[in-house]
């Protein structure tokens, strides 16, 4: 490809060439189209028709059928949490599964959508728990959000962040743009919001070029009203999500706010819906993913704890899909959506896929 979208237009946004392939595919994801505001209100996921239940296939060691297709696959792309490891516990045989398959010669790589994470420390967890990865392997949210703002040519340009500081550091690194706010703003209160705005914004609205809301765990009051407020009061400035997920899973049942929450709160409060969404479950993305890696979409398999992210980024594509259980959605939510939506197959968790390589 050529353009903004071009592998040599993206080398700039990465510090080796380990990640070309993957922002590029970010980039041109977008350019496809990610999964946009549908005008019908603050609805990025799209809603289920609730209906008849289908039955779920389970994964099992004990069909050849299941072994069959596990010789068919070639590639796993893998959600992180939830699946992997659940608040930075990994989940049981997890490294082993992922360490059967690298032996097996299955390609293996991972797309989470927590935009908190670079792929160096998501190598760096995952070791902590005996699991190997490569940054190679890694695709981030947080990534896909640094190619659109590249893509827009706002180098040097103000960008206003609810995030974490890693955040901050991926767009600024990446896309070459001013970000502020992040922790720099986690301390401030409703009082610094009233004195500070009501006379005049620094920077003003007119200077800000965009508004990116990823997941914040010093989210306040402060930041909801100063995003929105750049935002409203500047209909120029694009408003960026890192990704639409709700919630995501703490451990023993308990789920914390993601992203997708936080951006409910700023896409009321400023009356707008968001330019765009990166991440899954982006059809473009998936494709450019597929077209970089050199993957075939029928002998690769999607593998996700949530059906409106993990599940469609795959079916989107025509990727062979499985739930796990061991994240923020259980079986009954799972029954619960349309059969379009359905995952291909579930399992309790990805150590079903080391049992299926083991000999019968």
């Amino acid at each position: 490809p050529s353009g903004p979208f071009s592998l040599s237009s993206m080398a700039a946004m990465s510090a080796g060439s380990d990640y070309l392939r993957l922002a590029a595919a970010a980039a041109a994801g977008m350019a496809a189209g990610f999964l946009l505001a549908s005008g019908r209100g603050t609805t990025w996921l799209k809603r289920r028709k609730r209906g008849a239940q289908p039955l779920l296939e389970r994964l099992t060691p004990e069909s050849l059928q299941h072994r069959q297709w596990m010789q068919r696959m070639e590639a796993f792309i893998f959600d992180i949490d939830g699946v992997i490891h659940v608040a930075g516990t990994p989940v049981a045989g997890a490294p082993e599964a992922l360490a059967a398959l690298e032996k097996a010669g299955k390609r293996v790589m991972f797309m989470t959508n927590n935009a908190t994470v670079t792929p160096e420390s998501v190598v760096e967890r995952f070791r902590s728990f005996g699991a190997v990865a490569r940054p190679e392997q890694v695709m981030t949210s947080a990534i896909a959000a640094a190619a659109f703002l590249k893509s827009r040519r706002l180098e040097g340009q103000l960008v206003y962040v609810i995030g974490m500081d890693s955040l901050v550091d991926e767009l600024s690194s990446r896309a070459g743009v001013r970000a502020f706010g992040a922790s720099e703003d986690g301390g401030k209160t409703k009082e610094d919001a009233f004195r500070e705005f009501k006379l005049a914004m620094v920077p003003p609205p007119e200077e800000v070029a965009a508004v990116v809301v990823g997941a914040d765990y010093l989210f306040n009051y402060y930041k909801l009203a100063r995003a929105a407020n750049y935002l409203r009061q500047n209909p120029n400035c694009l408003f960026v999500a890192t990704n639409p997920d709700p919630r995501a899973p703490l451990g023993d049942h308990a789920i914390v706010p993601a992203a997708g929450s936080l951006l409910q709160a700023v896409a009321t409060a400023c009356g707008r819906e968001p330019t765009i969404v990166c991440g899954k479950p982006s059809r473009g993305l998936a494709l450019q993913l597929l077209e970089s890696e050199g993957f075939t979409a029928a002998s690769t398999c999607m593998v996700g704890d949530r059906t409106d992210t993990d599940i469609e980024f795959g079916r989107s594509v025509g990727m062979e899909t499985l739930f796990v259980e061991s994240g923020s959605m259980t079986l009954d939510e799972v029954r619960a959506v349309d059969e379009a939506s359905q995952p291909r197959f579930v399992a309790a968790s990805i150590a079903t896929l080391a049992e299926l390589l083991k000999p019968p």
